[in-house]
């Protein structure tokens, strides 16, 4: 790539970039190079004004240059051509706020019934059950980041709320303090979570269960291919660029989050066979909890006559878990973790009851 060359002329610089012809010429230069006027020292006003005059005519006239495109640029823009994307919303950061007759936006990551992400259907479950959902403007996103944790799905609030003394934040997550704090203060009628006494349970939710999904969606391939892979390419399909590129970084960082998710619980560095069937059977001991915990009972749902946040948290799982074709790793049966549930006839009949509540809702 050959040096451009710099002359000043006036009381202006000008610059001319001198490349081979075979390049397409962009932008014109008002200087001609071959000029060998000095160009040099300071001149006077009339001098200048002068000599801009002339510039004038000179621009004109056939002596005018071209800049062109240097070899290397043009190949980077033919091998990476500049596409422009079509608007989006933007981020949580900026919104504005709601309507007057809403009073705040969910991001989660699909608000369509055919949902593989748990935290979505739990949060938009709970919304639903509690009789507010119509009251909020929700919005899927898996581009969207929260303004601290970078998570979905959250709450953005136009303002903070303040509940008896305390100022909320204006972004709220789901399944922490603040969270239940706000959820009893705007839906009064709906069955209060127990913080202290129904925490162990929500953890087999969070952990034991939440660990044999991640294991049976993302570690297992065939369902990793033909569960998982395509909706995250239905997202993208809108943009030519971003459905060739995008979708397999997305899949890539899932399936290394996913992993290192599942050491982190386990505490090993290699999710074995051995492992995986401990997982499993961690489960399969959650699922009996609950399963017993509806049979000691006797009431129709986990949190007594009326779902509530419980129902919400562990529909959110058993959902998907029913409706999707979930195989196992060799992929020629039912994946364990759907063998688990449908055994288990009180939770079908209970996900049954949820499901009808939350759809004519």
């Amino acid at each position: 790539m050959r040096e451009a060359t710099y002359e000043v002329h006036s009381s202006y610089s000008l610059l001319t970039n001198q490349y081979s012809d075979d390049l397409p010429a962009l932008y014109p230069v008002m200087v001609d190079p071959t000029n060998t006027s000095d160009t040099s020292g300071s001149v006077s006003a009339s001098d200048q004004t002068k000599s801009q005059s002339s510039s004038t005519s000179e621009h004109s006239s056939s002596n005018v240059t071209y800049m062109k495109v240097p070899s290397l640029i043009k190949i980077l823009f033919d091998q990476f051509p500049l596409v422009k994307y079509a608007e989006s919303s933007l981020p949580s950061a900026c919104i504005f706020p709601t309507p007057s007759e809403k009073i705040g936006t969910v991001f989660v990551q699909d608000i369509t019934d055919d949902s593989i992400y748990p935290q979505s259907i739990q949060l938009l479950s709970i919304l639903k059950l509690s009789g507010i959902f119509d009251r909020f403007t929700t919005i899927p996103s898996s581009s969207h980041a929260a303004p601290k944790s970078g998570t979905v799905p959250y709450i953005f609030l136009p303002s903070r709320p303040k509940v008896k003394s305390d100022l909320l934040p204006r972004t709220i997550y789901p399944e922490s303090k603040v969270f239940y704090l706000w959820l009893a203060s705007i839906a009064p009628s709906f069955p209060e979570f127990d913080y202290a006494g129904q925490s162990p349970l929500l953890s087999l939710i969070d952990v034991r269960i939440r660990d044999a999904w991640v294991l049976t969606l993302y570690l297992y391939p065939v369902n990793y291919e033909s569960i998982f892979i395509p909706r995250l390419s239905q997202a993208y399909s809108q943009s030519d660029a971003s459905a060739s590129i995008l979708p397999r970084i997305l899949a890539y960082t899932t399936l290394h989050d996913a992993q290192q998710l599942l050491r982190q619980s386990t505490g090993v560095p290699s999710i074995t066979e051995t492992i995986q069937r401990s997982i499993i059977a961690n489960a399969e001991e959650a699922l009996d909890a609950f399963a017993n915990l509806l049979v000691d009972s006797g009431k129709p749902y986990l949190d007594g006559d009326d779902p509530g946040v419980l129902d919400a948290a562990l529909y959110g799982y058993i959902e998907p878990i029913l409706r999707l074709d979930i195989r196992n790793r060799k992929g020629d049966a039912q994946a364990e973790l759907k063998t688990l549930v449908t055994a288990r006839n009180i939770l079908v009949e209970w996900a049954e009851r949820i499901h009808d509540r939350v759809c004519n809702l």
